[in-house]
C-alpha cells in the first residue's frame, strides 16, 4: 500500500484502551449537527461539467437530510419517543382503509441508546425460535452508516477475518454502508474483490454523477457481486437496520430474508437517503415506507452477548463513546472529519479508496493490540433473541 494521503507516517500505532467495555454511547445528534454544517469544496472558477454539478447537488442533498435528522433526534432527546403505543403496524391504501395489519413479534431496547427500540416481525421471531440450540461466536461486530466510505469498513473486516475475530458464526449488524459490508462478509467474498466492485461504482458516479442515480448503480453492483444464496448465508446472522416512516420514524431490525432480491432490497433501504439514492423522498420495503437506517440507530446491536462497534468517522470528534474501532485508533493517519464527510457523499478517486481501506485495516490492528483474539473471541455462546438481546459497549 502507498503512503498515507493524510499523514507522513501511515504505520504509527497509538496504544489506547479501546475495549468494548467503554462508557455508553450518547445520542447521535452531535454527529448529525456536525455533519450538516459541512459544505463541499467550492469550484475555483469556470463552468462546471454535468458530473461536477451532480456531485455538488449530491453533497447538498446529503447535508439537508442530515440536518433534518439532527433536528428530529434532538426533539426525541428532549422527551418525545420514537416508539408508539401500538404493538402492530397498519397498512392503509389510498382510500384510507386498512388493508393489512402486521403484528410486531418482539422488541429490543438497545442498552447503548435506550431511546431506540427495534421491532421485529412475528414471522422472523418464529424463525429464530425454530433454530434448535443456536450458538454463535462472540463478540459480534456492528458497522456504522458510512456512505461512500465503504472501503474503510472493508479494511476493518479484512483484518478481523484474517486474524480470527470474525468467523462464519460471528453475528453482524449494520446501517447503510455498514449493512452492505455485513452482506459482503456473509457472502464469503474477499474484501479485495469488494474493493474492486466499489471502485467500479465510484468510477460510474464520478463520470455520470451521484445524485438521483446512486441507488440504481448500487443495485446493479450488488446483484452482480453477491452470490445467489447470500440470503441463506445471512439469515439469522446479519441484522440490517432500516427506518420506517409511520406517524413517527421507527427503527426496524431485519435479520430474515426470503431471497437474494429481498436482502438487496433491505440493504438498499438501509442506505436510502431521500433524494440522494433516487429522486423520491422515501422507498417502500415490505409494504412499509422507509428511509436510511442510520436515522434511528447508527450502529445496531448484533445477536451476540457483546457487540464491538466500528465507526468510519472519528468518534471522539463527534462526541461518540463506546466505539471499538474508528479513526481515533490511529490519530496520525486520520483524515479531517470534513474530508471524510465529503468522501462519504462524493465518490473519491481510486487512490483515496485504497487509502481508506488501509486506514480501516490499520485501525483494526490497533484495536486488536488491546483486545487479543484469544482473550476476546469465544465460540459456542448462546445467541440472544430479540426479546433478551443486549449490546456490550
Amino acid at each position: 500500500m502507498g503512503p498515507s494521503i493524510c499523514s507522513s507516517d501511515a504505520h504509527h500505532l497509538l496504544h489506547a484502551n479501546l475495549k468494548p467495555s467503554s462508557p455508553p454511547l450518547r445520542p447521535r445528534a452531535q454527529f448529525l449537527t456536525f455533519a450538516s454544517n459541512f459544505s463541499p469544496p467550492q469550484p475555483q472558477g469556470g463552468v462546471e461539467d454535468d458530473a461536477t454539478a451532480k456531485k455538488s447537488f449530491a453533497v447538498a442533498t446529503g447535508e439537508l437530510f442530515l440536518g433534518l435528522a439532527s433536528r428530529l433526534i434532538k426533539s426525541r432527546n428532549k422527551g418525545s419517543s420514537l416508539v408508539g403505543d401500538s404493538d402492530s403496524v397498519a397498512f392503509v391504501n389510498s382510500s384510507g382503509k386498512v388493508y393489512a395489519e402486521e403484528r410486531i413479534g418482539a422488541v429490543v431496547e438497545d442498552e447503548i441508546d435506550p431511546d431506540v427500540v427495534w421491532e421485529q416481525r412475528m414471522e422472523d421471531v418464529e424463525a429464530e425460535r425454530n433454530r434448535f440450540r443456536r450458538v454463535v461466536t462472540t463478540p459480534g461486530f456492528s458497522f456504522s452508516a458510512a456512505g461512500l466510505l465503504f472501503p474503510y469498513h472493508l479494511g476493518v473486516a479484512q483484518f478481523l477475518i484474517q486474524n480470527g475475530y470474525i468467523k462464519e458464526t460471528t453475528p453482524l449488524a449494520g446501517s447503510s454502508a455498514g449493512a452492505i459490508v455485513c452482506a459482503v462478509i456473509a457472502s464469503g467474498a474477499s474484501m479485495e474483490e469488494a474493493l474492486t466492485a466499489t471502485k467500479i461504482l465510484a468510477e460510474d458516479c464520478r463520470n455520470r454523477g451521484t445524485a438521483f442515480r446512486l441507488g440504481a448503480v448500487l443495485r446493479d453492483i450488488l446483484d452482480k457481486f453477491l452470490p445467489h444464496d447470500v440470503h441463506i448465508r445471512s439469515n439469522g446472522r446479519v441484522r440490517v437496520a432500516v427506518t420506517q416512516l409511520l406517524w413517527r420514524p421507527r427503527g426496524l431490525l431485519v435479520d430474515q430474508f426470503d431471497s437474494k432480491e429481498d436482502l438487496i432490497n433491505a440493504v438498499f433501504t438501509s442506505s436510502f437517503i431521500p433524494g440522494y439514492l433516487a429522486p423520491r423522498p422515501a422507498t417502500v420495503f415490505r409494504n412499509r415506507l422507509c428511509i436510511d437506517g442510520g436515522l434511528t440507530l447508527f450502529m445496531p446491536p448484533t445477536s451476540a452477548a457483546q457487540t464491538v462497534r466500528v465507526c468510519a468517522f472519528p468518534a471522539s470528534r463527534l462526541g461518540l463513546e463506546g466505539i471499538g474501532i474508528s479513526p481515533d485508533c490511529n490519530p496520525e493517519n486520520a483524515c479531517s472529519p470534513r474530508q471524510l464527510f465529503n468522501w462519504a457523499l462524493e465518490p473519491a478517486e481510486d487512490a483515496v479508496l485504497d487509502q481508506l481501506f488501509e486506514f480501516g485495516y490499520l485501525d483494526a490492528a490497533v484495536w486488536a493490540k488491546e483486545n487479543p483474539v484469544e482473550a476476546v473471541v469465544q465460540d459456542g455462546s448462546p445467541a440472544f433473541g430479540n426479546s433478551t438481546a443486549s449490546s456490550a459497549k
